[in-house]
């Protein structure tokens, strides 16, 4: 009688127990069925799970119902509608510089879902080799402008894509992970005030000698006033300075700023010839220049007076301090700057201009001359 009193309290207390949670095992009861689909927003869409591929992946120890955490009760069949699977439960940090910088996409657009894998993978969508496809699978169809197709035609791209060189630069490294902010939000890595110290995170040297250059301290002073690394070099379709695409242009960059230095340098034999696309001759950043440009009156400026005969000899040979008496940036068009230029200039027009009425009034009344005698010799109507 006791035995059986016994064993009715275990029936009775083991189905008081509340019932096994769903393993991952039953899961892939369903979702290993490679034609398992369901229709959302009028798409059909897979619910297919490759096993082995979860098994491998980052997630590949936990439980399904560790992500799926309205599963964690259900001990069967489970409702086709489920709750979005919160990564932030788990990766709270990450999800909370998400949301902080607004980036639309979700984790699993740029992670993957069943198929994660750690950064360091180079089969993982977030791997530097990987990423400018992951960001560009969204970025190609909504971006304006074509930020992806520049990227890959500047040096960046260029040295990633054709070398598979890891350390260049690609998505993430200037915006960001998770924190992605749009260029015009100052808390933004690529805003104006902090794209230089996102670019020195692998041009470091580069960017300070910029820092001590007269651009580099405008910018401490006034951020908005001074040029900034993609006001030279551009955001994503960055040239190699070596190229002469990037040398024929290099005026035309520098004038968006210095616009009068540029029309000035535009009048003189430098500035005829680069414009006749002749790379030889010399830019702005040959006498000023590149990241270290100075103000004249420095004395370590390439500009001042007791530096210009090695400047300009970098390529006039033999060039002394009467060759650098040649102003390049010189408007003869400017009397009070520059009177003796502009009253030559005056006194060229004026002789060119006499030389010319003077000869074309003469070669006109020598035609009517030669008209006249013809007339005589040969009267009218012959």
């Amino acid at each position: 009688m006791r035995h059986v009193l016994n064993t009715a309290l275990v029936l009775f207390l083991l189905s008081a127990l509340p019932a096994s949670a769903l393993t991952t095992s039953d899961c892939f009861d369903c979702h290993s069925d490679e034609s398992l689909t369901k229709v959302v927003g009028g798409r059909e869409i897979s619910l297919f799970v490759d096993q082995e591929v979860y098994g491998r992946s980052i997630h590949g120890d936990l439980d399904c119902t560790d992500c799926h955490e309205d599963l964690a009760r259900v001990k069967d069949e489970h409702e086709e509608e489920l709750q979005s699977v919160d990564c932030g439960s788990c990766h709270d940090d990450m999800a909370e510089a998400v949301s902080a910088g607004g980036h639309p996409a979700a984790c699993h657009e740029c992670h993957g879902k069943h198929d994660v894998l750690p950064r360091e993978d180079s089969r993982s969508a977030a791997f530097d080799l990987n990423v400018p496809a992951t960001c560009c699978a969204c970025h190609l169809e909504h971006g304006e402008p074509d930020v992806c197709g520049q990227w890959e035609r500047g040096m960046h791209g260029v040295v990633l894509i054709r070398s598979g060189v890891i350390f260049s630069a690609v998505c993430n490294d200037c915006h960001g992970s998770h924190d992605i902010r749009g260029a015009g939000d100052e808390g933004s890595s690529v805003a104006r005030g902090k794209i230089n110290d996102t670019c020195s995170s692998c041009h470091r040297g580069i960017v300070e000698i910029y820092n001590a250059s007269i651009h580099g301290q405008v910018f401490k002073d006034s951020p908005e006033d001074a040029p900034v690394c993609t006001s030279c070099h551009s955001a994503h379709e960055t040239e190699r300075a070596l190229d002469d695409v990037f040398h024929l242009t290099v005026v035309e960059r520098c004038s968006s700023c210095h616009e009068e230095m540029g029309y000035t340098f535009s009048k003189n034999y430098h500035g005829q010839v680069t414009g006749m696309g002749y790379t030889r001759a010399a830019q702005c950043p040959d006498c000023h220049g590149a990241h270290d440009i100075l103000p004249q009156a420095d004395p370590a400026s390439r500009v001042h007076p007791d530096n210009l005969v090695a400047t300009c000899g970098q390529c006039h040979e033999g060039a002394n301090r009467n060759f650098t008496l040649y102003m390049p940036h010189a408007d003869y068009h400017d009397a009070e700057k520059h009177p003796m230029l502009y009253y030559v200039y005056l006194a060229m027009v004026v002789l060119l201009s006499g030389v010319f009425i003077f000869f074309g009034i003469h070669t006109l009344l020598w035609f009517i001359r030669a008209y006249l005698e013809r007339l005589k010799e040969t009267g009218p109507g012959r």
